[in-house]
C-alpha cells in the first residue's frame, strides 16, 4: 500500500513538472512571436500586428501537427522487414 502511495505520489509531481514546463515553453514561444512582430514595426493592437501573430500561431499548430503525424508513423511502423529492403 505504501508503495503505491509513493508511486502515485511520483506520477503527480512528474505531471505538475511537465504540466510547468509546457507553460514555460508556451510563455516563451508567445514572447518570442512578439518579439520577432515587434521587431517587423507591428505595434500590437493594429491588424497587421494581429495577422503576424496569427501567422505564428499557425505555423507552431502545423509543426506540432507533423511532429504527431511523424510519432504516429514511427509507432505505427512495426511491420518487420528485412535488412535492404
Amino acid at each position: 500500500m505504501l508503495l503505491a502511495l509513493l508511486l502515485l505520489a511520483g506520477c503527480e509531481q512528474y505531471d505538475a513538472q511537465r504540466q510547468a514546463n509546457l507553460t514555460a515553453a508556451a510563455q516563451a514561444r508567445s514572447a518570442s512571436d512578439d518579439a520577432k512582430c515587434q521587431s517587423s514595426g507591428l505595434k500590437p493592437g493594429t491588424p497587421e500586428y494581429d495577422d503576424c501573430r496569427k501567422r505564428y500561431e499557425n505555423q507552431h499548430a502545423q509543426e506540432a501537427h507533423q511532429q504527431n503525424d511523424l510519432a504516429n508513423q514511427m509507432l505505427n511502423a512495426h511491420t518487420l522487414r528485412q535488412i535492404g529492403q
